[in-house]
């Protein structure tokens, strides 16, 4: 990289640190952003928080390590945005952009002739997917999910992208990961361009607690040190990611109040009942039971689950193999 950094207008010399407001074009939306030029060469974190405004945790460790880390400290260039969604985030909205009702993570690429979301899908991926080596994307449950914390690497570019993404999800301290054979998405798409990229889950039910705070800053010097940015080595972890497969993400067949009986990160056998739906006056719609035995990623807490809520996300645990 150049000792100085020119992006969207901004310019950030070596050694420097910039906090500032990165403007989305042809709107009044501002994203908070730090850049962090280190003192030394070394490759381009890129990092973004909140594409969902009401996933706190990747949201608050993303402002303090902004805050923390220092130029002296890096080998490289570490941009943070935090949060990207920042009209959903004060709105206290699950996914979606409040101005035009999108989940700004299903647009991306994006387009500058769009609306808000098309709008910052676009900023990012036309001016910093091209500029970045890395890119993490930090995610939570949402408003309405209870979440056990997992990482997801892409499966479908190429096997060097999936191989490098992988590498890099594996020095997070977490029990799971799942390799995405989706398309859409602000990392997939990333993947796709050439730039290996991560989604993080860590957190989740609109909660904002210190414990998961403190464990996505741990992630975030982990990839730093993973990627030599940071002259310490990896940090040994608790955990060793385990790929979960032949995910199913159950969904209501109908508008109902849910009531599970199961929690994330519960181990369930086939044929297990998962849940019920029920009318109004507690008489049971639908029972919903597991098809595979595996692991819960994640469920919803809400008692209201409109049709097509996910209700559950589930997968198999796949047999360790030697890499």
């Amino acid at each position: 990289m150049s000792n100085t950094l020119n992006v969207c207008g901004l310019t950030i010399e070596r050694g420097q640190k910039l906090r500032t407001y990165l403007p989305v074009p042809d709107t009044n939306v501002q994203i908070p952003i730090t850049i962090i030029n280190g003192n030394d060469d070394g490759p381009t974190l890129l990092i973004t928080a909140g594409i969902h405004g009401g996933e706190y945790p990747g949201i608050a460790a993303a402002m303090e390590l902004g805050r923390d880390i220092e130029p002296e400290h890096v080998h490289g260039l570490l941009i943070m945005m935090h949060p990207v969604n920042i009209q959903g985030f004060w709105a206290r909205r699950e996914m979606i952009v409040p101005e035009d009702g999108k989940n700004l993570n299903r647009v991306f690429p994006g387009t500058p002739m769009g609306t808000l979301a098309d709008k910052t899908a676009y900023l990012i991926s036309s001016n910093f997917f091209p500029i970045a080596d890395f890119y993490v994307d930090m995610h939570s449950g949402d408003i309405h999910e209870s979440l056990h914390p997992y990482v997801y690497y892409p499966g479908q570019p190429t096997e060097e992208i999936e191989k490098k993404s992988r590498a890099v999800a594996k020095v997070l301290d977490m029990e799971y990961m799942v390799r995405s054979m989706a398309k859409g998405g602000a990392y997939n798409y990333a993947a796709s361009t050439g730039l290996p990229s991560i989604l993080i889950e860590r957190g989740g039910a609109g909660l904002c607690l210190h414990e998961d705070i403190e464990a996505y800053k741990d992630d975030v010097r982990n990839i730093l040190r993973k990627l030599k940015m940071f002259d310490r080595p990896v940090k040994p972890r608790h955990h060793t990611p385990r790929d979960v497969e032949d995910i199913i993400y159950l969904e209501a067949m109908e508008t109902g109040c849910w009531f599970h009986h199961i929690h994330s990160g519960d181990f369930i056998e086939e044929g297990q009942e998962l849940g019920r739906i029920t009318d109004v006056f507690g008489k049971t719609i639908t029972t919903y039971y597991a098809e595979l035995t595996g692991v819960v990623l994640y469920v919803c807490p809400a008692l209201s689950s409109p049709k097509g809520t996910v209700l559950v996300a589930y997968g198999r645990l796949k047999e360790d193999e030697d890499e």
